[in-house]
């Protein structure tokens, strides 16, 4: 039987008792990988270098104790099971520690019970990770679902009075519609101008509010041909404001096929790429600084689509953190974290792929792997680009 692997944190200041230990995890079937400390600067340090899966600690040291070690790893929010060693401790401080929260007790003359309690708090902690992520999830769908409700609510109210706005700028400004009370060829060529540019942010205005009515309908799981260029205008279109002073958009299409998708979670992901690109640039340098989106064709099976910024790059180390829930490089009050993690949910669902390629200094790439509609309509299916 082949040995499971086990990232092991030893807490222990006698090499002797440190053999012992890893001597018996082995025994139970683990081929460890161990990193021993023996002070709280030094157990600082090694859980920086994690992940850990396991850590053991004796119960006293010169200058250190288990409890105060199990404390700086619950101050990190960290859940890796954590047993406790010793050589002689009562009842009533081996009850303390299990209050507190420590996973499992042990006599180091007694040691022959340590291989099968780690499996078993390596078998709990899996259960708790998949239980926090089914939470995340329900989490994530309901502020999802509340959004959408609002966001379908606000663009229901603007409607209203955009149609009448819209309507009685178009009576002005058609002179063939009849003997108007005011002919927008009657008035001062200023006056006109300013009628023409009043209609034109109507019309910008009624764009963005058939945006948020598409991307708020997000219990709408139905997938279909879909014209992956549209979609990406309109993610472009509510994220302008975010990118008009940090950067120019270069467009980039080339992709010719449909993909198999939906309109609302597609666009919600493009919008959060897009936004998130805006915000990897700093403000006030537009002229050298660009958002370059780019769409191509891979094979008649997928559509690749691209989100290049040059901002400032993510970290190496960070970049497989990206899209967990709640992990977010910005600032306190900037960013919850959620956005990734929702995209890249969004894109299973859709049976696509997303992934990212970065490099400090050098700016970023979101990519995304979308299945063509090919199966829908045929393979030769084409959309114009918008």
């Amino acid at each position: 039987m082949m040995a499971s692997p086990l990232r092991l944190l030893l807490i222990e200041d006698f090499e002797d008792d440190a053999l012992i230990v890893l001597r018996e995890l082995r025994r139970g079937g683990y081929d460890v990988t161990c990193t021993r400390v023996e002070t709280a600067e030094a157990l600082e340090r090694a859980l920086d270098t994690g992940p850990w899966d396991a850590i053991i600690a004796d119960y006293a040291l010169p200058r250190f104790d288990a409890l105060a070690a199990f404390s700086l790893v619950q101050k990190r929010g960290l859940d890796i099971p954590f047993l406790i060693v010793s050589g002689q401790i009562g009842e009533d401080t081996a009850v303390a520690a299990m209050r507190a929260g420590v996973h499992d007790f042990l006599l180091k003359d007694r040691l022959g019970r340590l291989g099968p309690a780690v499996a078993r708090e390596l078998r709990e902690a899996a259960l708790r990770t998949e239980r926090r992520k089914m939470q995340e999830q329900l989490l994530l769908s309901d502020r999802l679902a509340s959004l959408g409700l609002l966001a379908a609510s606000v663009a229901h109210e603007i409607n209203n009075p955009l149609a009448s706005l819209m309507a009685n700028l178009e009576f002005v400004l058609n002179p063939d519609e009849g003997d108007g009370p005011v002919q927008a060829s009657s008035l001062p060529a200023e006056q006109q101008q300013a009628l023409r540019d009043c209609h034109l942010c109507a019309v910008r205005i009624r764009d963005i509010v058939r945006d948020i009515k598409v991307f708020s309908r997000t219990d709408d799981k139905q997938r279909g041909p879909l014209d992956v260029h549209r979609v990406l205008d309109s993610s472009l279109r509510m994220a302008w404001n975010h990118i008009f002073h940090r950067a120019r958009i270069v467009k980039d299409y080339a992709a010719h096929a449909p993909v198999l998708g939906n309109e609302a979670p597609l666009g919600q992901v493009f919008l959060n790429l897009l936004v998130n690109a805006a915000q990897a640039i700093p403000e006030g340098h537009t002229t050298p600084q660009e958002i370059r989106v780019v769409t191509r064709q891979e094979g008649t099976s997928h559509v690749r689509v691209e989100i290049h910024d040059t901002g400032r790059g993510i970290p190496p180390e960070l970049q497989d953190r990206i899209f967990d829930p709640f992990f977010t490089t910005k600032p306190a009050g900037v960013g919850t974290g959620l956005g990734l993690a929702i995209c890249r949910r969004l894109v299973d669902e859709l049976g696509g792929e997303l992934g990212v390629k970065s490099a400090l200094g050098q700016g970023t790439v979101f990519h995304l792997r979308l299945p063509t509609a090919h199966d829908v309509n045929g393979p030769r299916n084409s959309f114009t680009q918008g």
